[in-house]
This record gives C-alpha cells, structure tokens and sequence, in this order.
C-alpha cells in the first residue's frame, strides 16, 4: 500500500477523542480500506500481527521454563538440617530468658562467673597467682627473650669472628711511571 494509506491504517490512537477527525467526517473509513486492499496484503498484516503477539507469548514461555528450571535448583541452596548448629548465641539466649552462665566447677576461688559470684584476678596485681599456681606454671617456662637475644648476639659474633674479611690494596702509581 501506499505510504498515505499505510499511515491510515494504523490503528493506535494517538490522542483521545473517539478516533480523531477523519472517523467524525468519513464513518467506517477503515473498513472500506480494508475491503479494497488485496486478498495478499490482508493476510500479510493479520499474519504479522498475530506472529508479534505470539512471539511475546513464545518469549515468556521460554523465560518462564528457564526460570523454573533455576526455582528447581533453588531449593538444593537451601541449609541442611544436618547442619545445623545446635547452639543459640548469648545474645537472643539474654531474650529469651535462657541464659546459661557457667557450671559449679568453672572458674578461681569456688566462681562460676555467675552474676554476683566472680572473681577479679585484677585486685591483687602484685601476685596474681597462687603458690601453688606459680610453682605450676615455673614448670612450663619457656625460654625468655633476653636468653634468645643473647643467643643470637654469640652467633653473630662467632660468625664474625670466625669469617675471613677481603683486604682492599689501594694501588699507588709512582711518580716515575708517569
């Protein structure tokens, strides 16, 4: 069709109104188009407006299988209970009222670092361990940084000592060779 016509036969709207003017002045002019395009250019225009249609519908269909497809695979991401930590963090333990401070056996000094039975290791700072403690943990001493400091200094100075040093001869020419 010509381009005149092509431009009639477009059927959105552009603005309100009923259809515009030309369907006001020429009642059913697009049916009367219609009737004297060919049998070819019919089948043409509602061949490619059913094809732009479907192909919107096909699209979806496409994406919707692709999608389910990953939705399946989804619930594999989901946590095991076999997993599962078995425990409640003190905080939401705090909320609930389930807060479980300690047994009888932990802690110094008969403390089971409950509220109102602990104690503070920091009040004596002079002697922080027991007898008992102190003896104990004399036996588990490691070497002290001052030892290693000292050990790495005699191996330097072995090393030093025991090496040979390049002696530099400074060539002076003589006056004569000038």
């Amino acid at each position: 069709p010509s381009p005149r016509l092509a431009g009639m036969l477009r059927s959105s709207v552009k603005r309100g109104g009923g259809g515009g003017i030309i369907d006001k002045m020429i009642p059913g002019y697009q049916d009367k188009i219609w009737a004297a395009l060919p049998q070819g250019v019919k089948e043409y225009k509602v061949k490619s407006e059913n094809d732009a249609f479907e192909s919107g519908i096909a699209s979806h269909k496409k994406w919707q299988g692709l999608l389910l497809s990953w939705k399946a695979t989804e619930k594999g991401f989901a946590p095991s209970q076999k997993y599962r930590k078995p425990a409640v963090d003190w905080r939401r333990q705090m909320e609930r009222g389930t807060m479980h401070y300690g047994r009888w056996y932990e802690g110094p000094k008969g403390s089971d670092f409950t509220p109102g039975n602990t104690v503070d290791r920091l009040e004596n700072v002079k002697e922080p361990f027991t007898d008992a403690e102190w003896a104990e943990r004399k036996q588990h001493r490691s070497w002290d940084i001052m030892k290693l400091g000292y050990a790495g200094l005699a191996l330097f100075l072995a090393y030093r000592v025991t090496n040979e040093w390049p002696v530099v001869w400074c060539e002076e020419v003589s006056d004569a060779e000038n």
